[in-house]
């Protein structure tokens, strides 16, 4: 997202899509390693670059913070958290155990109409896939792992999911995997495959594996990141 796209959109987006915007600028900065390891991130210096109020840019503050990529600390103000080894290890691990635990309420639980949901999901990963498209293919991502998670049907899981901000991973993750967005959407097929034919123990493993692949690629590339020289 570039910040004259945000400018040009702030007047006509909602609260709710503004943070959404600025949480994805910050997030893509730190991911390109612009944003790195014990830098400040000021509210109003970062509300005054793009031009919007210091509420949203607060709010996607400390939505990144709950994510573990921010943190506040006495007298410095919010920085750029450097993430460890066992920090990636500890979120993976959580997030395959939600959505594994997801997965299979929802192979037990899925209604026909929302088994066609994934339809057109899978035609945009094909279309992203076939284009080379990125940030297609995350958007698509996304919302296979929240449809799954809305066909679990337990708000509480929902919430958790939501709070902890586990679709956001995705971003970081392409960035990092060595695999090709084919692979990945074939992964998606299988899992949704396991869902379709109600066998929520294979949808649990699938997805649990899903996850957990991604581990020690993101540390080697979180560890290449800092390696880099500051510009």
């Amino acid at each position: 997202m570039k910040i004259r796209e945000l400018n040009r959109s702030k007047d006509i987006v909602s609260k709710d899509t503004l943070r959404t915007q600025i949480r994805k600028y910050i997030l893509d900065n730190i991911n390109n390693g612009t944003f790195r390891p014990g830098e400040r991130i000021v509210e109003t210096k970062l509300a005054k670059e793009l031009n919007v109020s210091q509420a949203p840019v607060r709010e996607a503050i400390l939505e990144l913070s709950v994510m573990g990529l921010l943190e506040e600390r006495p007298y410095s103000g919010t920085i750029v958290r450097k993430l460890t080894a066992e920090d990636i290890e500890d979120i993976y691990n959580t997030r395959a155990f939600i959505e594994e635990y997801a997965v299979k309420r929802a192979a037990k639980r899925i209604t026909e109409e929302q088994l066609q949901a994934f339809l057109p999901i899978f035609e945009e990963m094909e279309a992203a896939v076939q284009n080379h498209d990125t940030e297609a293919f995350m958007a698509a991502d996304v919302r296979f792992h929240a449809l799954v998670m809305d066909a679990a049907q337990s708000n509480a899981l929902k919430r958790v999911w939501e709070i902890l901000l586990m679709g956001e991973w995705t971003a970081l993750t392409l960035q990092a995997t060595s695999r090709s967005l084919k692979e990945l959407m074939d992964d998606h097929k299988v899992i949704y495959q396991h869902i379709s034919n109600h066998a929520d123990h294979s949808a649990g493993a699938a997805m649990f594996l899903h996850i957990k692949n991604f581990t020690n690629e993101l540390i080697a590339y979180i560890s290449k990141q800092e390696e880099q020289p500051e510009q």
